[in-house]
């Protein structure tokens, strides 16, 4: 694995006196046993100074790619890979199969558990050393929405593989009223993505990107850095989605999880509060998310005030940044 890992040139994307970034190109498997013809391409970045033991792996969700844990208009706001650094963390910002720079494999081949294994063989590859040269002792997988439901595909699949989740913009319970303003199109009808020759089963959105936001603490400039920045997923994930999210509480996919959890939503999140959560009553709130991750040691949740579904692209991004880092120093230490 160590020997087929290939640095990309011209990588650096942050001066050496507040981190030091390299991307890599991580050879993967669609599932065990077949071939790794795909690859997956990330950010590794680690502190300016010191050799920290625990990576915080960083995925993004849906019609994203891994601008969304490295934001590129005023970072030192919304930039949580960043403030991971300054933290003492080492992380890995990953595209997902079939975003950004990583494999775009036709889309009917993707599903949750495609994209499980292949952030499975990049955790395997970062603990043992083959990118970077660092054997990472410790892994905190880190999600967002669609990235959180591949964490929980992930713990159910491979169970030692984090030492700790952080889910983001993602709770049991799925919001009719929110899901059901989210619309998206083929993405090979959007002139952005016309040159990569994708079949109609690749998916974006354009018009429908303020059903992520709160705009009483949302910067219009965002939205738009946001919009242009925007990726594609793999229709079949919207079925699977619904599912994952909507589970009994006998058979929900974070059932599966075996280590510590912290949960971190907007109360004014669409996608999961409104008609499907009471994201006001955080008492309340703990309660039922906690009973649906009853296997996991520990479970703490966060509801960020005025707050939409992207966390990261809010006025009140440093918040949710600081709740996650002290919850990971806890757990995990860099």
């Amino acid at each position: 694995m160590a020997a087929s890992l290939v640095p990309v040139t011209g990588a650096a994307s942050a001066t050496p006196s507040t981190r030091n970034c390299t991307e890599y190109t991580v050879p993967v498997s669609l599932a065990e046993g077949q071939p790794a013809d795909y690859f997956i391409r990330g950010d590794l970045c680690l502190p300016a100074s010191g050799t920290p033991e625990t990576v915080q792996v960083l995925v993004h969700g849906g019609t994203y790619n891994r601008t969304y844990w490295d934001f590129p208009y005023q970072p030192q706001l919304y930039s949580y890979a960043q403030f991971a650094n300054r933290a003492g963390y080492a992380t890995f910002n990953l595209d997902q199969i079939g975003t950004g720079r990583s494999s775009r494999p036709h889309s009917s081949l993707i599903n949750f558990s495609v994209l499980a294994h292949g952030i499975h063989d990049v955790i395997t590859a970062l603990r043992a050393g083959g990118v970077g040269g660092t054997a990472f002792e410790k892994v905190i997988y880190v999600g967002h929405s669609l990235g959180t439901a591949t964490g929980w595909e992930l713990a159910g699949t491979y169970s030692n593989d984090a030492d700790a989740i952080i889910s983001t913009g993602a709770i049991n319970g799925l919001s009719a009223t929110g899901a059901g303003s989210f619309v998206a199109f083929p993405a090979n009808q959007d002139p952005k993505f016309a040159s990569l020759n994708l079949d109609d089963g690749h998916l974006t959105n354009i018009a429908d990107r303020p059903v992520f936001y709160w705009p009483a603490t949302s910067d219009a400039t965002v939205i738009q850095v946001d919009t242009d920045n925007r990726d594609t997923f793999p229709a079949p994930l919207l079925l699977e989605l619904g599912t994952a999210f909507s589970s009994p509480l006998a058979t929900a996919p974070t059932q599966s999880i075996t280590v510590p959890v912290l949960s971190v939503i907007g109360d004014k999140d669409a996608l999961f509060c409104a008609d499907a959560n009471d994201c006001s009553d955080k008492a309340a709130l703990e309660l039922k998310e906690g009973s649906f991750h009853s296997n996991a040691p520990s479970f703490e949740l966060a509801v960020i005030p005025q707050t939409g579904h992207d966390l990261n692209t809010h006025y009140t991004a440093p918040y949710s940044f600081i709740t996650m880092i002290n919850w990971a120093k806890q757990h995990a230490a860099p």
